[in-house]
């Protein structure tokens, strides 16, 4: 097969194109050239497919309150690197970085740090009651602290 230079370089510069507006769309940016509310709604689609790949990858951050607003938050200023599995830790990084978090906020990325390794032990509230989360080697233990109700009687039954 031969090749022919004027098309290896057009099929280089399409391809380079092809690659900035992608990269524009996934940003939340208008590519050059393009209609502006097209470009919004595609960015809206990619994004959304995107964290729809991370929530396969990652089925914890179903328990997070309004992740996928704060996905979008966080697509719009890290492009991707790396698959699906990648874009949840880098979202968990990302994400121990704001400051606008709220307490459920906190307490998620406290027990995903235990889930990760990345810490051994945390307290945190779930449903009400504090709970100590435990992590070691591959096992999880949750721990729930309640104070015993009023109708229920001292020692042993």
């Amino acid at each position: 097969m031969t090749s022919n230079p004027a098309l290896d370089d057009a099929r280089a510069l399409l391809a380079a194109r092809q690659h900035a507006v992608v990269t524009d769309l996934l940003a939340g940016r208008v590519p050059a050239g393009f209609d502006p509310v097209g470009s919004a709604l595609t960015s809206d689609i990619l994004i959304g497919k995107r964290a729809s790949a991370a929530l396969r990858a990652g089925p914890q951050l179903g328990a997070l309150p309004q992740w996928r607003r704060r996905f979008a938050e966080y697509g719009r200023e890290v492009a991707v690197n790396g698959c699906a599995h990648d874009d949840v830790a880098a979202f968990t990084r990302w994400l121990g970085t704001r400051s606008d978090l709220d307490g459920v906020t906190r307490d998620w990325l406290r027990v995903e740090r235990v889930y990760i390794g990345a810490r051994r032990t945390a307290w945190v509230r779930y449903r009400g009651r504090r709970v100590l989360i435990i992590g070691i080697g591959s096992n999880t233990w949750h721990l729930a602290v309640s104070r015993p109700r009023e109708d229920e009687r001292e020692g042993l039954s």
